[in-house]
């Protein structure tokens, strides 16, 4: 505006307007056709001047918003940037903020945060792959769990990314106990529920009792996983007619089916040793191979 006021093309509409002013208070005491003429004469240089203006106020206007645009762009880049850094900063924070509830509820044991990058589709039981891998101290066995409880174990390992099988898969032998109750049992996954995020906690005692609402965790005595791990809680009990006996439905406490943050468990007190007596069980673990089977004729993955 200070420019527009400045400019001489705004000086010159000024000074024709004064003469305008000028001239009409004149005519009302000369000649019309004098003034007539006069006024033809200022009326056209008020239309060139008047021209001139406008081009010039126009062609500055367009400088202007282009700059503003330009400089516009470049701020909404830059907020866009901020946007997706304070997202990323939020995730990480609240990732962090569970590793720390982690760290402080099992001080003794070896953390280390990952991240799902990847799920297999043809895979019923939901394994999924994350971003840590041998380069970072992750082995075959290793627990793997979130501040809600236990997801599964790292079943493959290569430089730096592991597979994770979930508890929600048929191949988990997980020595557990009743909470409540403390009757023991071995979860393990059943086809017929891991699309539900449900497992089951099998081999119970014929006199259990068990009842829907229960907390199960883990035992501890394969040195497989940490005692008093989270399981999930009982959701009901239920008789299998092939084979005559009852088992439990266990609900993790994490959706195991979309979770996408998990912690690995590298190293806890007791890892890979054995104890004998905590629950009465015939059947013990070898080695925390990728999946432990069961002990007829090899070894079931106890804890």
């Amino acid at each position: 505006m200070r420019e527009m006021l400045s400019s001489k093309s705004f000086k010159k509409l000024i000074c024709v307007l004064m003469a305008i002013i000028l001239v009409m208070g004149i005519s009302a005491f000369s000649d019309t056709s004098v003034v007539s003429s006069f006024l033809s004469s200022v009326t056209l240089g008020l239309q060139e001047v008047s021209a001139a203006v406008s081009k010039e106020l126009s062609g500055k206007s367009k400088k202007v918003l282009e700059a503003e645009n330009s400089e516009l762009s470049k701020e909404v880049t830059e907020l866009r940037q901020q946007l997706v850094d304070y997202y990323d900063i939020k995730e990480e924070n609240a990732r962090l903020w569970k590793y720390y509830d982690l760290k402080k509820n099992y001080p003794s044991y070896d953390l280390l945060p990952a991240s799902v990058v990847r799920r297999d589709p043809l895979d019923d039981f939901y394994s999924f792959t994350i971003n840590k891998g041998s380069s970072d101290d992750v082995s075959v066995g290793d627990p793997v769990v979130t501040d809600k409880g236990l997801v599964g174990w790292i079943s493959e390992v290569d430089f730096s990314t592991a597979r994770v099988k979930t508890i929600l898969s048929p191949d988990a032998k997980v020595g557990t106990l009743d909470a409540v109750s403390r009757d023991s049992g071995i979860v393990s996954g059943s086809v017929l529920y891991a699309d539900k995020n449900l497992t089951t906690m099998t081999k119970l005692p014929a006199q259990n009792t068990i009842e829907a609402g229960d907390m199960v965790i883990t035992t501890g005595i394969s040195g497989l996983y940490p005692a008093s791990l989270i399981v999930g809680e009982v959701v009901e009990l239920k008789f299998d007619e092939y084979d005559t006996s009852t088992y439990a439905v266990i609900k993790p406490y994490e959706n195991l089916t979309t979770v996408t943050d998990v912690v690995v468990i590298t190293a806890f007190a007791g890892q890979g040793e054995i104890s004998v007596g905590k629950v009465e069980d015939t059947t013990l673990p070898t080695e925390a191979t990728e999946t432990p089977t069961e002990t007829t004729s090899s070894a079931t993955e106890v804890e």
